[in-house]
């Protein structure tokens, strides 16, 4: 006789126990996954990571979902210089929860440090500006400065070099890359201009500006004057021209400089920096009066110019208006405290007001700056100096 049990009937006599068998071993897995996991935060905070990884493979074996164990194990082998072997732990953990920033990127880091760089730029983009653990956010910022500097993105590496300088303004592997990123595109734009406009006033601008920069002044005073030559009301060179001249060694350039300072106003009457230069050139001929006016009316433009401040100020005191001099050196050292004329002349007011405890502040204030000062001239005049003179 034939049995009479349907088909399905021997499927579920089949299926049932099978089922059970495979609820014992999810079960098991559960409970082997659950004591790995203790091991595993145990040996992390005996700070053992060497006997934590094989613990966190050994889960993200047995449980692939598992997020504290692909995030942990793939920041672990990345900070043992895995970077591949982290890879692959650390995008599983992004997938199951995309706004880990941290290990985002850490991950672009590891990517570009396998030879990655278009994915490994994507992620450093995306994890950036919202990190906030600090050191892996400027590690970050550094990593993403190289890739862009590579790909001579210059614009963008600029970009993130200054959000680093915010974060750190101290810090000197920062400053080294703004100055290095700030020179690569001083460079570019130097380039193009001798490509595209050899001749024009512009690029006789910049000539003047590097030639200053290195001190040779007489061939930068030949710039500034043929950029003039080809455009009388170029933006910026008469005042560049007048501080050539101010600076130079020669007396007769030297007084040249007040007619540059005019002609400059002449062309912008809001050149702010004019009005303040012109200002110290006409208080160094004892023309207080008309210097005072010059000192007001940068600062009209820009009031928390401190040299403005410090220039009125030398001014006033040269009238006998002590009061609203000590005011406006207070506020200048505000301004910049590095300003060491600012800090000298305040120190002097303060002894004359018999204010000793002040005094003797601001004048270990400036004799420290002085020394940092001193330092700087040595290393720009190494700079200047020819490779065999140095």
């Amino acid at each position: 006789m034939r049995n009479s049990f349907p088909r399905t009937g021997w499927a579920l006599l089949v299926l049932l126990p099978w089922g059970a068998l495979m609820a014992q071993q999810a079960q098991d897995v559960q409970h082997r996954v659950a004591a790995l996991e203790q091991q595993a935060q145990q040996y992390l905070q005996d700070q053992k990571p060497q006997l934590a990884i094989p613990v966190l493979r050994e889960i993200a074996s047995l449980d692939p979902k598992n997020l504290n164990a692909q995030g942990n194990l793939g920041v672990l082998l990345f900070f043992q210089g895995s970077y591949s072997e982290a890879i692959p732990p650390m995008r599983a953990a992004l997938q199951m929860q995309p706004d880990l920033w941290r290990i985002e990127a850490l991950m672009g880091i590891a990517e570009k440090r396998t030879g990655d760089p278009k994915t490994a730029q994507n992620h450093l983009e995306l994890a950036f500006s919202k990190l906030d653990d600090k050191k892996i956010q400027i590690q970050a910022g550094l990593e993403l400065v190289e890739l862009y500097s590579a790909a001579a993105q210059l614009d963008k590496a600029l970009s993130v070099a200054a959000k680093l300088e915010e974060l750190a303004p101290q810090n000197p592997q920062i400053l080294l890359v703004a100055y290095q990123i700030s020179r690569q595109l001083m460079d570019q734009s130097l380039l193009t201009m001798m490509m595209a406009a050899p001749d024009s006033a512009e690029m006789h601008m910049l000539m003047g500006g590097e030639l200053g920069r290195q001190g040779d002044h007489t061939n930068a005073i030949a710039q500034y004057r043929e950029a003039l030559r080809l455009n009388p009301t170029m933006p910026g060179a008469h005042f560049e021209l007048a501080e050539q001249l101010r600076t130079a060694s020669d007396p007769a350039l030297n007084a040249q400089a007040e007619d540059e300072y005019k002609a400059a106003i002449r062309v912008n009457p809001y050149d702010e920096l004019s009005w303040r230069q012109l200002g110290g050139i006409l208080a160094a001929k004892g023309d207080y009066k008309t210097a005072e006016e010059d000192y007001r009316r940068a600062l009209a433009l820009q009031p928390k110019d401190s040299d403005a401040r410090t220039g009125l100020a030398i001014v006033l005191i040269s009238l006998n208006q002590t009061n609203e001099a000590i005011s406006l050196l207070e506020d200048a050292v505000k301004d910049d405290p590095t300003n060491l004329a600012a800090h000298y002349r305040l120190s002097l007011l303060y002894r004359r007001a018999g204010r000793t405890a002040e005094a003797q502040r601001e004048m270990e204030t400036f004799q420290h700056y002085q020394g940092v000062k001193d330092k700087l001239g040595k290393i720009f005049k190494q700079l200047a100096a020819p490779p065999n003179a140095r």
